[in-house]
This record gives structure tokens, sequence and C-alpha cells, in this order.
């Protein structure tokens, strides 16, 4: 094995008991990571083992450093349970964030806390592999400072943009190379390295530590640069069938329409996107239509961002407001669709147009009414992801780890 919990020279080694031992004890440290320290009688439970295997496998990692005993937890009668948790330092995962103008990178230990802050790195993502030397070398010095140990790093996982096929490591929009994208960084790495699309990160984040735990059949919306859709169906991530399941933003929803990056005209992101903001944003301050948000930007077209025209909302700005308005309505026909297709109990919505969500609710929900068969749609939750940005970091890190565990 190439990581912990239990080392064997090779596969062949392990009998079979020694093999069951190895993945049951896999479990118990994905379920500390993913819900934190647990009592082993409710750790038992998870991992369906009765009580004497279970405090066997727990002293078996305690011994070998992986976990430790936090002291006793509450009982309803009888003797109170001994609580565990992953140590600290047992194991550390990276997660890398690259978006369409930045790159944010964090570490986490055993107990999915992050030991760093999210460094940034200003990097426009490119359609080839230029960049990812910069990554990678930005990645080393974060793993130097904190002076880990690489034999203690299980793995990387990276979030981005673009047709994802995690299980190919293939990314056909962007970072496009003779060889798997993911390939090439876990070369570069020399450690285990996994991609998914962002849209999914953040949908696994919600299933894992959000607003969709304890739910079965949810959507949630990356309303950023781009518009991803992520798919919980049956308390599992949907992909489709080469991953790319989700391309809610290049739904046709404009006849002769602008024309989408990806090649088609009238996309739902040419509307509604955070690109699409600042685009008519810069064409409003060009006519001068907004004094407010002239003035955040220094009167500069080129300074407007997503989050200019959400602050300038806030402040009042009715330029900003309107255009705010309008995007919530074409988002909230969108997603009229995508209820009536996978009858969903809620959408939940991210990314940072979602930080305006008082200005894009109320239209959202009004053309849901007005496009949804009312059976659908009258019951739906739309709310906004309480994770916020650190969604997709989290999440693809955690996607890493049960990656890595639940390898035979």
């Amino acid at each position: 094995m190439n990581f912990p919990p239990v080392k064997y020279s090779s596969d062949s080694d392990m009998n079979l008991v020694e093999q069951k031992n190895n993945s049951q004890k896999r479990k118990i440290i994905k379920h500390l990571f993913l819900y934190g320290a647990m009592a082993n009688t409710d750790l038992g439970k998870f991992v369906k083992l009765s009580t004497p295997k279970i405090i066997s496998l727990l002293n078996e990692l305690k011994n070998e450093g992986m976990i430790e005993e936090l002291g006793q937890g509450s009982s309803s009668g009888g003797r109170r349970p001994n609580l565990y948790g992953n140590k600290e330092d047992a194991f550390y995962i990276v997660g890398i964030s690259i978006n369409i103008y930045q790159t944010s990178v964090a570490i986490f230990n055993a107990k999915n806390q992050k030991i760093t802050g999210d460094h940034i790195l200003p990097l426009t993502i490119t359609h080839g592999i230029s960049i990812i030397d910069t990554i990678v070398q930005f990645t080393e010095n974060i793993i130097q400072e904190k002076q880990i140990a690489r034999d203690k790093i299980w793995g990387i996982g990276i979030e981005m943009p673009g047709l994802v096929d995690s299980e190919t490591g293939i990314n056909k929009t962007y970072m496009v190379s003779k060889r798997p994208v993911a390939e090439v960084f876990r070369k570069k790495f020399g450690m285990e390295v996994l991609i998914e699309n962002d849209a999914k990160t953040r949908a696994f984040a919600e299933l894992r530590f959000g607003a969709a735990q304890s739910k079965r059949n949810v959507l949630t919306v990356h309303l950023d640069w781009g518009i991803g859709l992520g798919i919980i169906v049956n308390g599992k991530l949907y992909k489709g069938r080469d991953g790319f399941a989700g391309e809610f933003g290049h739904l046709p929803m404009v006849d002769n329409g602008i024309l989408c990056n990806c090649g088609k005209t009238g996309c739902l992101e040419t509307i509604a996107s955070g690109t699409a903001i600042v685009r008519m944003a810069k064409e409003g301050l060009k006519e001068k239509r907004s004094s407010l948000l002239g003035q955040l930007v220094d009167n500069d077209p080129e300074k407007i961002e997503i989050r200019s025209v959400v602050q300038a909302a806030n402040m009042g700005d009715q330029f900003s407001i309107s255009m705010l308005a309008n995007v919530g309505q074409w988002l909230g026909k969108g997603m009229a669709y995508l209820i009536q297709i996978f009858n969903p109990e809620s959408i939940i919505l991210g990314g940072q147009i979602s930080e305006a969500s008082q200005f894009i609710l109320p239209p959202i929900q009004q053309a849901i009414h007005i496009f949804c068969n009312p059976e659908l749609g009258n019951e739906i939750e739309i709310k906004v992801s309480e994770l916020g940005s650190q969604s997709g970091i989290q999440g693809v890190a955690a996607l890493l780890l049960e990656r890595v565990l639940d390898k035979k």
C-alpha cells in the first residue's frame, strides 16, 4: 500500500481476514474524517460491526497512531461509551480550487480541519496546460511552509470548471493535453491526484457537510463566472455516462442570442452568469446608467467584478438591482425545467452570485411559479448554501479521501 491506515508489503501478503480488517479500518477512518469524533457504539453501527470487533479495530488503529481516545460520550443509561477521533497529524489532504481567474490552495488534517488559510494565486485558467507548473510550485511551497512530511499526504483533490471526467482524469474544456490532466498533475506532484468538476464538488460538499445531508434528491446550482449544476439522486452524486451531467449553463434559452464560449448561441450562461453580469455592467457603465457602480470601480469598466455589482446593489444602485433581478428571472425559468425533470426536494444555490440572494431569490421563485407545474414547483425549497465559498475546496478534499480509502 502507498498510504495508511495499514501497511503490508503487497496485497498478496494479506490473507482474507487481514483484507477484511483493512477494509473495515478504512471505513472507520473515513467516517471519523467526515463526521468527526464518535462513540465506539455509534461507530460500530455505521460500519456494521459488533461492539467487541469495533473495539478491537479501534485499539489497533490507536496503536498504529491513526486515531486517539477523546474521553467518554453521553449515555442514556449504563456505562458511558468511549469517544474516538482521527489524530490530527495522522494524514493530510491538499485541496486545490482552480477558478476562471484564480486558484486557491488549502491543506486539511485528518480531522478535516483546514490547517492553512486559503492561499490565493491570481491566475487565469487556460485551455492548455501552461499554468500547471505554476500551480504545482505554489502548492509545494505551501506544503514546505507547513513542514508536512510528504508520506503523510494521502493525495491532492483538484476542482475546476469544464467537462471533467474524474474517472479518466480528463477535462475536455480546460487544460487539454495529450495525457489526462490528472495524470500530468500526478506525475509532477508524485502522489495521488483527483480532478472533478467544480459544480459536482460543491454538490458533494452539501451532501456530506451541508444542507443536503438529510435529503435524498437535491440539485445544487453553482452561480459564479459560469453556471454549473450538481445532481444528487437517491443520496448519491450523479455524474452521467461520461461524468458530464449537469451542464445547466448551456441550456439554450434565447433565440439568436449571444455567442457562448461553448460555441452555441443563447445559452443560459450568456444572460445569467457572472460573466454575463460583468459584461452587462460594463455596457451600462459606458452608457452612464449607474453612477454608484462607477464610483466603486473609479469609472473604469475593466475593474468591474461580480462582487462590484452585488455591492452596488446592496448600496441601492437601481441599475445593479434591476440587472440582478433580470438574472434571477432567467435562472428561475431554467430551474423550472430542472424541477419538472428531476422533482427534487430542494435546490441549493452557491457561488458569488448567490451572495445577491435578496435580489435574485424573489424573481427565481416568481419564474418557477410561472413556468413550472404547480404540483412540482409550489413545495420546492430554494435556499442559499451555508458552506459559502469553502464548499468547493472542502468537497474535493473529501472526494479525494473517499477515493483513496475506497480503493481495495
